[in-house]
């Protein structure tokens, strides 16, 4: 296999997810899935992947991103894909924009969502096999970009997908991705997913994590002194994440003749370089964000996880908490804040304490805050 840090993976070079491969799939005639986990884990190449399956099973699917500013750029940028599946459908986007566009596009919001709402009925009613799939990804950007515009916007455009899926059952399907949570539009957006399935997209298994490294030393012709040895050491020190098994390849084959012993060494000397080739500051420049005012109290919470060895119990974060002068002090408020942390993948549940949910991550935050 060839390196692709950070960028587009080939749907036959995504390994080690069958089983959420095949969880979405089933999904498609009751509605499809939305896809949750923490950044860089794989959502994009999953959803990639299965959109490539279904496109083989002879369905209908339209890949498009949400990243965007305004519902109009979207809505177009669906047109525009729309347009491209078949003759019919490349008809019914023309007569779309008949009705809709005249001109440069300057769609208020009440347009954009009549014109949603058009263009996907235009769009069902010409799909003739199985449902039509609409891989959207970044959902959660565009509808906290419409939230902060005009609050209810964002809600209105989920529940938008939610009503035509609802509509449509067997011949709608939309699979939802994105790199922050749905919770982040507002506090009833989750209940805009309630009714397909949430598929979990973690670390992959060790074993695939291997066979990837493996694959990749392979394909970047790295030096090693043994290594299926070698992919099981990057294996381990990425935690299984594709993301992070691509960087330390790529860091191997500038490393000369490598053995196991030293992989450790390269992922320590990403976490303190400068330049922060992995991207790891966005762990800490996102609080603000996310969290608004409460950044700073956030991040001082943070570093009571991080500074731990074991997992903390509420009470014994909220005495830490205590003796560093927090401007947390309510109990209720702290529990809001780590049930956050755990949504937000910073923190796992262990019984009734918590962790940090990511050694790797646990160390560049130590690394970032000094």
């Amino acid at each position: 296999m060839s390196l692709v840090v950070g960028g587009i993976v080939p749907p036959a070079n995504v390994v080690g997810r069958v089983r959420e491969e095949q969880e979405i799939l089933a999904s498609l005639p009751a509605g499809g899935a939305a896809l949750v986990g923490d950044r860089r884990h794989g959502k994009t190449s999953l959803a990639r992947l299965v959109a490539h399956t279904a496109r083989q099973q002879g369905l209908t699917v339209v890949s498009v991103s949400a990243e965007r500013q305004t519902y109009a750029e979207f809505v177009t940028a669906l047109a525009g894909e729309l347009g491209r599946i078949d003759n019919a459908l490349r008809h019914e986007v023309e007569r779309w924009k008949v009705a809709f566009v005249t001109g440069p596009i300057r769609f208020e919001r009440t347009q954009a969502e009549a014109a949603l709402d058009d263009l996907l009925q235009r769009a069902v009613s010409r799909a003739e096999r199985g449902p039509l799939v609409l891989f959207i990804d970044e959902v959660t950007v565009l509808a906290r970009n419409l939230e902060r515009e005009k609050s209810g916007g964002g809600d209105a455009f989920l529940h938008l997908l939610r009503r035509f899926r609802q509509d449509n059952t067997g011949r709608l399907a939309t699979v939802l991705s994105g790199s922050i949570g749905f919770h982040h539009v507002s506090e009833d957006a989750l209940s805009s997913v309630n009714d397909i399935r949430k598929v979990t997209v973690g670390p992959i298994r060790h074993d695939h994590a291997t066979y990837l490294a493996e694959c990749l030393l392979l394909g970047a012709q790295v030096a090693t002194t043994d290594r299926h040895r070698v992919a099981e050491a990057i294996a381990a020190a990425a935690e299984n994440v594709p993301y992070y098994i691509q960087h330390l390849v790529a860091a191997s084959a500038q490393a000369g003749l490598v053995d196991p012993d030293r992989i450790p060494d390269l992922l320590r000397a990403a976490v303190i370089d400068p330049h922060d080739p992995w991207d790891l500051r966005h762990y800490r420049d996102r609080l603000r964000n996310y969290y608004g005012e409460d950044a700073a109290a956030i991040a001082d919470l943070l570093d009571i996880y991080a500074h731990s060895s074991e997992a903390l119990s509420v009470d014994a974060a909220a005495h830490l908490l205590q003796s560093e002068g927090s401007p947390i002090r309510n109990r209720d408020q702290l529990v809001s804040f780590i049930e956050r942390l755990e949504q937000d993948h910073y923190l796992r549940r262990v019984g009734d304490d918590d962790c940090f949910a990511s050694g790797l991550v646990q160390a560049a935050w130590l690394a970032m805050r000094r």
